[in-house]
């Protein structure tokens, strides 16, 4: 039937193994899982897996666990990449403010608060194929709703509400190719202005939010505050990146999932004089006026602006620190 690797990947241990089993007996293709190893050394086995299957031209099933190095799991492999979701709480892990794993290293930010709906986040917009499992109790309504959310978040994706795996792989291997992992994600899509969600529903939206102007940091962090407390819908998920006026030149990639926020700076900002924000923001009855406005607010003022980035840099700044080794261009 279909003789591609296999990546399973989900927050939810029993149904993504439950799934990858029944996938594995559907195909007759062994499940590779290192799930009770270190995380590096796990890492490193399932990459290793998936690297020789592929010069060999094998086709295998693999069980991926929540916290792996996702990127490099992709790259190693050239199959198709399934999300198990669970309907009963798809909304609460893409909401919560859950750590993902304990913090090992100062580098790892898998015990980020948050870092478990970014993770849920980033496993949908890399899937191919989505199925949503244990949705049968779910209302109707509330069943399109997280579908479409799916749609917005990963547009080109297949979505199955999962009766088995076989009429599951049947239809999501139907049809063309899947776009690289890395074009899937539907904050890139919102960017690029071609964002076309199959599924729809009319209380889930994307916004593209622009702004030639930075941010003033306090007044972002307030607009983020009423944001977060639903005065504009629910921000489910944005994807973008934007400036700070109190650390020019550094470009900023803006992540938030749920109730967490990130904004880490790019090292390789090439056009760092233009100041641009430029964010795409998925959400649940989002009253996109409003939102705009409110990150208009937070963005310089007239007499800000022409007052220039050394009087931007005496400006409240509560947003944390960024890394000292990254470096301001012409420092």
């Amino acid at each position: 039937m279909h003789r591609r690797t296999i990546l399973t990947v989900g927050l939810c241990t029993p149904e993504r193994r439950r799934y990858a089993g029944e996938i594995s007996a559907a195909l007759g293709q062994p499940v590779v899982t290192a799930s009770a190893a270190p995380p590096r050394l796990r890492d490193r086995l399932l990459i290793s897996a998936l690297e020789a299957a592929r010069d060999a031209g094998d086709a295998i099933v693999v069980d991926t666990p929540p916290g792996v190095d996702l990127p490099a799991l992709l790259d190693a492999g050239d199959g198709e990449v399934v999300c198990v979701v669970d309907a009963r709480h798809m909304l609460d892990d893409l909401q919560g403010s859950a750590p993902l794993a304990p913090r090992e290293h100062a580098r790892d930010d898998r015990g980020d608060i948050g870092a478990r709906a970014r993770h849920a986040a980033h496993l949908i917009e890399s899937a191919s194929g989505v199925v949503i499992v244990d949705w049968e109790d779910t209302p109707t309504e509330d069943l399109s709703m997280m579908m479409a959310i799916v749609s917005h978040l990963n547009p080109g994706c297949r979505i199955r509400l999962s009766r088995n795996a076989v009429e599951d792989l049947r239809a999501l291997t139907a049809g063309p190719t899947a776009p690289p992992w890395r074009e899937r994600a539907g904050w890139v899509h919102a960017l690029n202005g071609e964002h076309a969600p199959f599924m729809r529903d009319p209380r889930v939206s994307t916004l593209r939010y622009e702004q030639l102007r930075p941010f003033q940091p306090a007044r972002l962090m307030h607009a983020l505050d009423r944001i977060d407390a639903g005065d504009c819908g629910t921000v489910v998920r944005s994807v973008g990146f934007c400036r700070l006026a109190t650390r020019p030149g550094v470009l900023a990639r803006w992540e938030q999932a749920g109730s967490a926020m990130w904004l880490d700076p790019l090292d390789d900002d090439e056009g760092w004089r233009a100041t641009v924000q430029e964010i795409a923001l998925t959400g649940i009855d989002l009253d996109a006026a409003d939102l705009t406005r409110r990150l208009d607010a937070a963005a310089l003022t007239d007499a800000e602006l022409a007052a220039g980035p050394e009087s931007w840099l005496r400006g409240a700044d509560p947003l944390p620190p960024w890394p000292a080794t990254v470096d301001e261009p012409g420092a």
